[in-house]
């Protein structure tokens, strides 16, 4: 049986992730035979599991960021002992304390967003710290600020700032395409550079693109139908300004002598 195991399992073991996930696994279908019996039986009383306790004798093992359980064999004494306690948890316990798993647009994923700005290496520090999106990496940004995520994320601060800025670019959300007479065509921007109370400046194509919207990270533009495809400058104030294409999933980039929004965004707090 081991020789038909892959090489890194016989070596390392196991996931622990996979280890528990196993684990939980099996004692949701006993959970759910005693459920049957019980209700087959219709027995007024029965018993079931509610806490589980292993001491598991095993060597740990980091392989590319994740931990790795060899069961300890006959003979081998410089094992580890692991102990696992498992208890029982219902399902409002789990919605109040799981991670919302919003599906997030693969066009502004990390990678996509932030390219050349960020590394494979760098973008598992982030991951590590719970920020796997650019949303994310905007809130924890406006919440803890850039020392405290290049802290916790052990990432180079100048490195960090550059893909702060990068994520802190306009992107088109969405593209609302109109019928030229009673409705007319929407461009939906997300900018985390935007704060309540600004209304940013627009133009492309030559002319103005009108604001119909714009609140605290997000701007609706009603352009004209030769504006729709058409590079187009944000002006934020302070010489905060951005480009970004006015089509569906377009990334906007800030100009080369803009300053760091977030930079700006402390100093107007300042003033």
């Amino acid at each position: 049986m081991s020789a038909q195991m892959p090489s890194l399992l016989q070596d390392a073991g196991v996931p622990f992730d996979l280890f528990i996930q196993a684990l939980t696994e099996q004692l949701d279908k006993a959970q759910a035979a005693m459920a049957i019996k019980a209700r087959v039986g219709k027995l007024p009383l029965t018993f079931a599991v509610k806490d589980v306790a292993l001491d598991i004798r095993a060597f740990v093992q980091l392989v590319d960021d994740d931990v790795y359980l060899r069961p300890a064999g006959p003979g081998e004494t410089e094992a580890s002992t692991i102990k696992l306690a498992l208890t029982t948890i219902t399902k409002p316990m789990i919605e109040e304390n799981a991670v919302d798993f919003q599906a997030e647009d693969p066009k502004f994923s990390l990678r996509e967003a932030l390219g050349d700005q960020i590394s494979e290496e760098e973008q598992r520090r982030l991951e590590r710290i719970g920020v796997r999106t650019v949303d994310q990496l905007n809130e924890l940004k406006n919440t803890a600020g850039t020392d405290v995520i290049a802290r916790l994320s052990r990432m180079p601060v100048n490195r960090l700032q550059q893909a702060l800025m990068k994520a802190a670019a306009p992107r088109v959300t969405r593209v609302e395409r109109g019928d030229g007479r009673e409705a007319a065509d929407r461009v939906h921007l997300a900018a985390p550079g935007l704060r309540a109370g600004r209304l940013p400046l627009v133009r492309a194509a030559g002319q103005a693109v009108p604001v119909v919207a714009a609140e605290e990270g997000r701007i609706v533009l009603a352009p004209l139908a030769m504006q729709l495809g058409c590079e187009a400058e944000v002006d934020f104030g302070d010489g905060e300004i951005a480009r970004v294409e006015l089509s569906e999933g377009r990334i906007g980039q800030w100009n080369a002598n803009a300053p760091d929004p977030a930079r700006a965004a402390q100093q107007g707090a300042r003033t």
